[in-house]
């Protein structure tokens, strides 16, 4: 008999949901999580295979295992998109054109306005028109390698914005 997905590793269910190239990337990204002492917690939703990813018990933002699917889905570490104005010192360039060609736009939830989605929002000197969904704002499906890699530097802003905030609040 087969164990359920709620009593299977990660790791599991990321072997029996993914392609094998699909699997091989979301391994790296799981590795890069572990070496990094990042948290994975299972999400208060109901959705099997969605996990958020936290430093210091705050969240970064989220990855989810779905059938031959796995993805980044947001980086929410502050409410309404804050995130943006956080992590906007620690971007490079390049990391910078990364985001502006990532926001989120098209989600169910920001779509209809569930979300608490921004209209008309100014992100880096570039006009979003439109909704942007505030809970999944950078949505990345299926990475390959050189956007696996942006996400593990966004992941790693928000692991040193978390930091930085903890420091400050001692101080």
């Amino acid at each position: 008999m087969r164990e359920t997905r709620a009593k299977q590793s990660i790791e599991e269910i990321a072997a029996s949901s993914l392609n094998e190239d699909k699997l091989k990337t979301f391994l790296d990204f799981y590795s890069f999580l572990h070496s990094n002492k990042l948290g994975k917690a299972k999400t208060g939703r109901k959705v099997n295979g969605s996990w958020a990813i936290k430093y210091k018990n705050r969240k970064i933002g989220h990855f989810h295992i779905g059938k031959d699917l796995w993805s980044i889905d947001c980086f929410d570490l502050f409410s309404r998109n804050k995130w943006f104005e956080k992590c906007e010192k620690y971007l490079t360039t390049e990391l910078n054109d990364f985001i502006l060609t990532n926001i989120n736009t098209t989600s169910v939830c920001c779509v209809k306005g569930i979300c608490h989605s921004v209209e008309n929002r100014i992100i880096y000197g570039k006009m979003f028109n439109g909704r942007m969904c505030a809970c999944k704002p950078i949505n990345l499906e299926n990475p390959d390698g050189k956007t696996l890699e942006y996400a593990k530097e966004l992941v790693l802003i928000g692991k040193n914005i978390i930091s930085d905030m903890m420091e400050s609040n001692r101080n």
